[in-house]
């Protein structure tokens, strides 16, 4: 079968200094596991996910390389998943690392698992095993690459995450949870599956077709929310809607944004409307 995954306009060395700029990353360029797991850290970490263009604004969301560069490197904007994970694509394949896309479920928690595929991962392969990789998901994710075919628990930056097989071609991520101080989880539950991902190829046209959904339907998720999430060093501030939230000293803190939004967007976020 012949054909690219995605089209790729490689990045110039100088936009990937700019990038590494961006996301705070000061370290080796070689393609190697411990180069993927930093830069997923400190892409998640400088690069809030958001829905405001879409929510907020009703705009029109373009994949075009230059527009995606522009927004979130030049203009230190974040966006979601197929503007981050389509730019973190990018970025990897220019400096080496052998990715491709992948189409997923996002269940938070719940056991709807006919949800409709609304989120873009990316795998990476590296020395015979391939990595669940992602910087833009609207919740909690791994801090840095997941081995997809290890069944037990894997431990990244002290938080645990676990593949499991699920149907024919999907797997599920099942993430254990931080009890009082979890932002993102409020039950007892010891641990929840997060996301439900597919192995099978996909193409360009999968993800654009995903994407006309995800900013005119009126029935998607980052049409109907204004959803934010970026990690922090205690775990992650987010936004719901008109609620912000985030873990301060081992709590977690929430407010309602009344008038607020701009100031916490540009203080929380990084994002000058």
């Amino acid at each position: 079968m012949s054909g690219e995954y995605e089209v790729i306009k490689p990045m110039t060395a100088s936009e990937i200094g700019q990038y590494m700029e961006r996301i705070g990353y000061e370290g080796s360029w070689e393609p190697v596991k411990e180069t993927l797991d930093e830069l997923i850290y400190r892409h998640q970490c400088s690069v809030p996910f958001e829905t405001v263009d879409t929510h907020d604004f009703g705009m029109a969301v373009d994949l075009s390389p230059d527009v995606i560069f522009d927004k979130i490197v030049t203009r230190h904007r974040g966006g979601y998943c197929l503007e981050l994970n389509g730019a973190f694509y990018r970025l990897l394949v220019s400096l080496g690392f052998e990715t491709r896309p992948c189409l997923c479920r996002v269940l938070w928690g719940s056991d709807e698992f006919t949800h409709p595929i609304d989120h873009r991962a990316n795998l990476v392969t590296l020395d015979g095993k391939t990595y669940y990789c992602d910087v833009g998901a609207g919740g909690p994710l791994p801090p840095g690459g997941l081995d997809i075919e290890e069944t037990d628990w894997q431990q990244v930056r002290g938080e645990f995450f676990r593949i499991e097989p699920h149907d024919i071609g999907w797997k599920a991520i099942r993430r254990r949870t931080r009890g009082s101080s979890d932002v993102y989880n409020e039950t007892s539950a010891a641990d929840r599956i997060e996301m439900l991902f597919t192995t099978i190829r996909c193409y360009a046209t999968d993800l654009e077709f995903l994407n006309y959904y995800m900013y005119t339907h009126p029935e998607a998720l980052h049409k109907q929310h204004r959803i934010l999430n970026r990690r922090t060093a205690e775990g992650f501030c987010a936004i719901w809607d008109d609620e912000f939230k985030e873990l301060r000293d081992g709590r977690v803190v929430k407010e309602k944004i009344d008038g607020n939004l701009y100031q916490i967007l540009d203080e929380k976020f990084g994002i000058v409307l």
